[in-house]
């Protein structure tokens, strides 16, 4: 088997530079021993993205894109014969044996950190990295699965202990491409949702998804001084004021003993967030900034997908229109995920 393809289009990430470069002509790799070439599908823009490119943290040029779907289109040596042509796959971006590189953390050891990434016609991956995508789930969506829904189903069920077991009141800040999906998430789970946001689209999907109020910040905080307090919150802004927000609405929780509030701090930031131990002591506040999930968790969301629980907002367009897409995200006029065709 093999791809009769020998160049591709690509977008590729150049340090220092604030749009990836679209290049035609560009090689297509080969897959060594243990490998898989994929025909990519769909691959999702993230925030993270941005922070490679604005941040220039990546030492080399690179096709970005880790948030990847395909279909096999080539073998390595040794790929065991389960892993078949004409079978939609989601991509493990980070997988048990990643390893640091160049002194980069171990997390960045993924398709479009440490090599060649899915904003290109095909990508280079283990074949550990590839699970198999129920039947009914979409490339979009699977390749949203591959980041954003799987990071999303960890954070609620495993950093925010929200499984169904018991009852939790939950308040989701930012209903971005994570966040849209961890409301759903948690009120599948059976908690009760709230949302809060500065965009009113956004605050009309997450009631639409199943919160059951959604506010405005200047809304947020007067119900905190007028007693509001959840079990758990998931920050997906990770700012100073949503983290002091966050703990605002968690302090209700120490009228009560035991308690086991959470705070997941789940976006990017390069601000400092500060705590003290009176925040965390007096009503036992678990502050997690959890990494990403694993490939149970990625078969977790996936069949959230497939049988109607979890739908992600997910609008599509094509490769070259990737650095408009980029510029979109910067300035916070995406709603919910934005997913590249690859190969239309």
């Amino acid at each position: 088997m093999s791809t009769a393809a020998t160049t591709m289009f690509v977008a590729q990430y150049q340090p220092g530079e604030k749009h990836l470069a679209l290049k035609d002509g560009y090689p297509v790799p080969s897959p060594g021993p243990g490998k898989v070439l994929l025909k990519v599908a769909a691959c999702g823009v993230c925030h993270s993205d941005i922070m490679f490119i604005d941040g220039s943290v990546l030492p080399h040029p690179l096709v970005l894109g880790h948030e990847i779907s395909g279909y096999v289109a080539e073998k390595g040596e040794g790929v065991d014969a389960s892993i078949e042509e004409g079978i939609l796959y989601a991509v493990l971006a980070i997988h048990p044996k990643s390893q640091s590189s160049g002194g980069l953390p171990a997390l960045f050891d993924s398709p479009g950190a440490a090599y060649d990434g899915g904003f290109a016609q095909y990508v280079v991956v283990r074949q550990d990295q590839l699970v198999s995508v129920p039947k009914g789930v979409s490339p979009e969506l699977a390749a949203v699965a591959a980041d954003a829904g799987i990071n999303a189903y960890k954070f609620v069920v495993r950093s925010a202990d929200i499984d169904g077991k018991r009852k939790r009141t939950v308040l989701v800040i930012g209903v971005g491409g994570l966040g849209h999906q961890a409301v759903q998430i948690a009120a599948h789970f059976g908690a009760t949702v709230y949302a809060c946001d500065s965009k009113p689209e956004a605050r009309a999907l997450a009631l639409k998804l199943g919160a059951v109020e959604a506010f405005s910040p200047p809304e947020l905080e007067a119900k905190i001084k007028a007693g509001f307090s959840v079990n758990v919150v998931m920050d997906f802004v990770a700012r100073k004021t949503t983290f002091e927000t966050a703990k605002a609405a968690l302090r209700g929780n120490s009228l009560a003993f035991p308690a086991d509030p959470r705070l997941v701090v789940a976006g990017l930031t390069d601000e400092m967030l500060e705590f003290s131990t009176v925040d965390t002591l007096t009503y036992n506040l678990t502050i997690t900034t959890p990494q990403y999930g694993s490939k149970q968790d990625l078969e977790a969301i996936l069949d959230l997908y497939a049988n109607g629980a979890v739908t992600p907002e997910v609008s599509t367009r094509s490769l070259k229109d990737v650095n408009e897409v980029l510029d979109e995200l910067r300035s916070g006029t995406v709603l919910g995920r934005t997913v590249m065709l690859c190969n239309v």
